[in-house]
């Protein structure tokens, strides 16, 4: 093996411009394809987060809110475990500039939305203060706040009991973003998590008594679907008339919902691919085209068909793996330069994560990719005539 090494150093390199020009077009395609399978997994897993056994539960129509004595009537259903309450309030900070919203939660969501990942200490200080805010990651760095610190929010002169508008809160702490691209029923995985008593007693009166949704758990995932079934028959007459998904299934409408993000990075991630063969099977013939003579006088030499199939097999998988390598690296940053747009709010998607996996799925396309772009090369030597190309016939 070792005496192939100088002969494919020097056909990878025979000309240093062009091998140059390859070998960053190969990784700009591996960086597209190593950045749309990072796309990919990251909405898959955003689906995979949500759990089947956990129901959202809204109104079936734009009705605006449910009554909170839904709560005890779902509660009674069969395999349901837990019903929690959410109040989302929101308009802005200090300015219109600065959207925010609170999501206030009650008691049950403890249980009916246990992945929510807050630690006991965190649900009695917010037990304790109905003024406390806990705020997700993402939450914190677009605020930069500290524990401690005060934190207002303007909903309007209708949305106060002294028709103000303002609630002020402290910062109890940091909890991780949840599990998920989208919290409980809607919005980004940015949260801040306040007391529902403290909505319920501060803001105005007629909206004091219902909740934006409800969040059910139930004992199994099987059951998820005919629970969803049982509560529209129940409330299909009522008013409000009540809506139910699957947490899961509401993150596939979510992530499929206008534009199909885990298809169109498929379909990028293959034009990616097959940008890459085409280079690579381009570059590989027309070294093979010229170095026919070079060959034959290998074959002369001793060299036999299966050498020099390993020698073109070579050259080809040498700066493919190479731009395989330096693309994983690439889309590393890409990957890290996203996330950090997501965390900063100037984009909505899930966070991406390099892994092994994807950086693995690309070299085996390199190496498939290279055995691809030699085989029309090698059917060609293979067919030639060694006597007559040593000639130069």
């Amino acid at each position: 093996m070792l005496r192939f090494i100088p002969l494919v150093w020097a056909g990878v390199w025979r000309n240093k411009s062009e091998s140059a020009l390859m070998l960053l077009a190969l990784s700009v395609g591996f960086t597209l394809f190593g950045t749309m399978i990072a796309v990919n997994a990251a909405y898959e897993q955003a689906i995979d987060d949500a759990k089947m056994d956990r129901l959202v539960v809204a109104c079936a129509f734009d009705c605006g809110s449910i009554p909170l004595g839904y709560r005890e009537q779902l509660g009674r259903i069969p395999h349901v475990t837990a019903v929690g309450a959410v109040v989302w309030i929101g308009e802005h900070e200090q300015d219109a500039q600065h959207p925010i919203t609170i999501t206030f939660v009650d008691e049950g969501i403890r249980s009916a939305w246990p992945e929510l990942p807050m630690s006991p200490a965190d649900w009695r200080a917010l037990d304790v203060t109905q003024t406390g805010i806990f705020l997700t990651r993402k939450a914190a760095a677009r605020r930069n706040v500290r524990v401690g610190d005060a934190l207002t929010m303007y909903s309007g002169p209708q949305g106060t009991l002294d028709g103000t508008g303002i609630y002020h809160f402290t910062v109890l702490g940091f909890i991780p973003d949840p599990p998920g691209w989208r919290s409980a029923g809607g919005g980004p995985s940015e949260i801040i998590i306040g007391n529902l008593r403290y909505a319920q007693n501060w803001g105005p009166p007629d909206e004091r008594d219902r909740a934006s949704i409800l969040r059910v758990a139930v004992d199994r995932p099987e059951n998820a679907r005919g629970v969803c079934r049982e509560i529209e028959a129940w409330y299909t007459n009522a008013s409000p008339a009540l809506y139910c998904l699957p947490a899961r299934a509401d993150a596939q409408e979510t992530a499929e919902a206008n534009i199909n993000m885990r298809q169109i990075s498929l379909g990028i991630g293959a034009a990616g691919l097959f940008m890459i063969l085409f280079l690579c099977a381009n570059g590989i013939a027309e070294s093979v085209r010229e170095r026919l003579r070079e060959f034959g006088v290998l074959e002369a030499m001793g060299y036999r068909e299966g050498h020099i199939a390993t020698l073109v097999i070579l050259e080809a998988a040498i700066p493919t793996l190479l731009a395989a390598f330096i693309g994983g690296v690439m889309a590393s940053g890409v990957d890290a330069l996203v996330a950090h747009l997501a965390l900063t709010g100037v984009i909505e998607m899930p966070e991406m994560r390099s892994s092994l996996v994807a950086f693995g799925w690309a070299l085996a396309a390199a190496l498939l990719i290279a055995l691809l772009s030699a085989v029309a090369p090698l059917y060609r030597l293979r067919h030639s005539e060694v006597a007559a190309v040593v000639a130069g016939l």
